[in-house]
This record gives structure tokens, sequence and C-alpha cells, in this order.
């Protein structure tokens, strides 16, 4: 089974499912009037123009048959849930929830509860799930509910820096792990020092112990937010010196024995990935990939990376002891991978209409994604006076699978091309059902008068003296961007042509 953010492609037949369940097990609860009212909220259109404002649907699907479905809005209120009465008693309605409730803890950092308005019929379904009633059964407009809400963030945790707060947990950290002889790895040496005051000049300590090249890094404690409780540590390596790029990685991390095996890893992970991402999106740092290396028998962190979204690079023979197997797993996550959807967490773009084509032919094979913005807050305007996104423009992307170009063609409300843009990816790919392609940094612009121009040589130049690639990877960047350059030169009406007749098919697509 797997559960995916819904596209519109699959909306008709999983309003098919909604209906389905709903006439079976829920109608008989319900007046006329509280059907008549239900399918005025679950049609097609009124869920559509939804999904352009507040509600979000994950599907969940048996191969490619859509089994279950649950809505929610504003990242706190469960809407819809109804899974095919096939997939009854099979964990999916639950799975569906856990899926929703990490969706909305990401999305709303503030959230408390999540709520639903529970038929009579899903009551012991809820109640086993942890939700508990706010209020008596109430009837609102034929339709029977009762209230409940499930407290969500017993087991959240944040990523704070150290400070004198947390001074003797920190300490009592350092003696939990030495009483139960456990490796220190990911504890930014923690084992090293006597003394909460000697271990918050960590820098200090690695600068004097490996001399001014070390890498600077930066230490996180993960903090259960219920109780204050330090459950882990992490140390953040803003560059790779050659032990860290063998070993060590861009980020170590520590769970405290007590709190394992309650997914803390992965959600510090996970916390540190967003918190570099935004960096990245903010300016504050510019490298676009971390590394995670771990023992090839560590099977539970191998899990963390991957579930981060962690790519196997190679394994190396360990030749400084520092695992029990002799062999260190190196594992890259991109911080650069761009979604095809990934405009619905832009809180500049109100709505956008969203549509996707999938192509088999002589000129083209891969899917090509419509970002149509139907209401934009404040217009996208470049330093050069360029408007690049506005209500009614439009974002033609094109996702070949075998290629290792992602050209995005770009209009204005008139259908009007102002501008193509070629990302050099490292892959394009799909997760999800959706498109992605995860950026290598070298960019080509062909502007509407025909002018070519290569961007960002400088962050290309930097990755490589960072160690997020090789010498062998710069170059074939190079060579791809200069090969597409020779290929554009003089050819823009052709380019025009092509895209030109896409948007045309997938905006007459229904």
């Amino acid at each position: 089974m797997n559960i995916e953010e819904i596209k519109l492609d699959n909306l008709k037949n999983t309003l098919y499912l909604v209906e389905k369940v709903f006439n079976e097990f829920e109608a008989p609860d319900y007046s006329k009037e509280g059907i008549e009212n239900f399918y005025k909220f679950a049609n097609y259109n009124n869920i559509k123009e939804s999904l352009n404002r507040n509600l979000k649907i994950l599907i969940a699907k048996d191969e490619e048959k859509i089994i279950g479905m649950i809505a929610f809005r504003d990242y706190s209120h469960i809407s819809m849930l109804f899974v095919d009465k096939e997939y009854h008693r099979k964990g999916i309605g639950a799975r569906l929830v856990e899926e929703a409730k990490k969706y909305c803890r990401f999305n709303n950092k503030e959230i408390e509860y999540i709520t639903v308005n529970s038929s009579p019929y899903a009551v012991d379904f809820y109640h086993k799930l942890g939700f508990e009633d706010t209020d008596t059964e109430r009837l609102t407009d034929g339709i029977r509910f009762i209230p409940m809400k499930l407290k969500v963030n017993e087991d959240i945790i944040k990523l704070v820096s150290p400070s004198e707060e947390y001074k003797e947990q920190i300490m009592d950290y350092r003696k939990v792990f030495l009483e139960n002889n456990q490796s220190f790895d990911g504890c930014a040496g923690l084992k090293d020092v006597n003394s909460y005051e000697e271990w918050i000049d960590f820098d200090d300590r690695l600068k004097k112990k490996y001399g001014k090249d070390c890498p600077s890094s930066k230490v996180y404690l993960a903090i259960r937010i219920k109780d204050n409780k330090l459950v882990g540590i992490m140390d953040f390596r803003y560059s790779l010196s050659d032990f860290l790029y063998n070993y060590g990685g861009s980020i170590g991390f520590s769970v405290l024995p007590s709190e394992r095996r309650k997914g803390y890893a992965k959600e510090m992970l996970r916390l540190m990935i967003t918190k570099c991402i935004e960096q990245k999106e903010q300016k504050k740092q510019t490298f676009g990939r971390v590394l995670l290396t771990c023992d090839k028998e560590n099977i539970a962190s191998a899990k963390t990376i991957i579930a981060n979204g962690g790519i196997l690079e190679n394994e190396i023979t360990d030749k400084v002891n520092l695992s029990e197997s002799g062999t260190i797993q190196r594992y890259w996550i991109s911080l650069k991978k761009h979604f095809a959807n990934c405009v619905l967490n832009d809180t500049n773009v109100e709505s956008v209409e969203q549509k996707m084509l999938n192509i088999n032919n002589n000129d083209f094979k891969g899917d090509i994604y419509l970002n149509n913005f139907t209401k934009i807050k404040n217009p996208y305007i470049l330093e050069n006076g360029l408007c690049m996104r506005d209500t009614g423009y439009k974002w033609l992307e094109f996702y070949d699978y075998n290629s290792k170009v992602r050209l995005t063609a770009m209009y204005n409300e008139k259908n009007e091309i102002f501008e193509w843009y070629f990302d050099i990816a490292r892959v394009i790919g799909k997760e999800n059902g959706i498109p992605y392609e995860d950026d290598s940094y070298l960019d080509v612009l062909l502007t509407k008068d025909g002018k070519t121009i290569l961007l960002d040589e400088d962050e290309l130049k930097e990755a490589l003296e960072r160690r997020e690639i090789t010498k062998e990877e710069f170059d074939e960047t190079y060579d791809i961007a200069n090969k597409l350059i020779k290929r554009l030169d003089g050819n823009k009406e052709k380019v025009k042509e092509f895209t030109d007749k896409y948007l045309t098919m997938i905006l007459n697509n229904n």
C-alpha cells in the first residue's frame, strides 16, 4: 500500500470511493437533509476549489487502485475519512490518520490537537486511535456527529541551541552514556569533557585539536516539548574535512538509550534537514546536499537516513575503527529537490490550478506539469523588473526521466512566453506520483529574444570546494550545460513552437 497526496487526475475516482462507502455505512444514520448536505460538500467542483484553498487530501493506493482517503483542512481538522469495504480492518484508516497527523504537524508548528466530527458509525474507530469526545452527539443540517479531538504534541520535539537551562540534563546525558558503555558518536564530543562549560566551547576545542582548518559546526539539543526533556543531540558540520567526507558526514546524532525506538532519531533528522532547507531559502547558507554515514550493521540508523531521503552512494572500508562491521555506508540527502507541486507550500500563492500530462511520442517522453497561478498575493518581480509570477501566469515544466535537463516554460496572463529556464539536474524522478528534479546548480536561461545565459557557475564551484560533488560530476554538469547552449543557439522559434504546442494541449485537456 502507498499513501500519497492526491492529484487532480485521481479526484473523480476518489470521490466515487467516498460515495460508495458513505452510502453503505454512513448514509443510514443521516436524514435526507443530511445526505444532501454531505453531497453538497463532497462534490467534485467544491472539493477541487477547496484544494486550492485550505483542504488537503491523502489517498491510499493498492498499486493503482484507490482504496482509501482522508481529507483535512487548515492542517488541523479531519473532514472526511473513507476506506474501501474490501480493505476494512487492515489498519488502512489508522495509517491514513497517522500520515495526516504527520502532515499537519509538519505544516502547522503550533498544532496541539487534531479534531474530527465523527459519524456514529466511526466512533469506536476514532476512540481506538485515542480521540476523545469534546461534546455529546450533535445534529446540524441533518448530519449526526460527535465532536472529538486528538492531542498530537505528546511526543513532539524541537531543536534548540544548548543553554544553561539544559546544563544539568546535558551532563546527565553524558553520565548515562558512560554508565551504559554507549558509543558517543553523534554526541558532539561530550565524552571528552568534564563540565558543561567545557563542552559548550565545542568549536574551539575542535580547532585546538585538529587545527584552524577544522570545519565549523553547530550543536542542537532535541527537546521533547511536553516535559522539556533532552532526548537527543545533533551536531551539524558546515563543511567536510577528509575525515568527515569519508567517515563522519555532515550530521551526527544520538538519542538517549531510554528514548530509543520512539521515532525521535527520524524526527530529529527531519527537523535538521528542514532547518537546512530554510537556511538555504533565506540564503544563510549555500550547500545543496548533506552527507550522512553509519555502520553497515546499524540498520536503525540506515532506516532513519533513508526515511529522510538518504541515497546510498557507496560503502567504504573503515580504516579508523569507528564501526563494528568494518564497513561505513555513505548516504547523501539533497536539499535541492524541486517537486512539481511545491508551489502549494508558497504562502504567496493563494490558489493554483495544477495539471499533469504523460506524453510518449517522438519529440517528448515523460510528464508535463502545469502550474496555472489563478491568484497571487504579490507579484514575483526580479531586480531587472521582469515579472516571473503573477495572477494568470503559467509555468509549464517538462520532466524527461531519461534526461538531466528540466525545462520550465514561463508564460504571462496572455499566454505569451517570456522565458525558458533549463535546470541541469543530478536526477529527474518521480516520488508518490509527483515529478521532481534534484538540482545540480548550473542553469541555462533562454530569453524571449533568443539569448542564452549560463547561470550559477559560482554555486557549482563552491559545491566542488565543499565536496558536495566530485570533479567528475562537476565536469559532467558543465558538459551538459555547454551542449544544451549549442543546441539552443539560433533555435528559439523551434523551442517556442514545442512549448506552445504542449501548453495548448494541457490547457485543453480536461
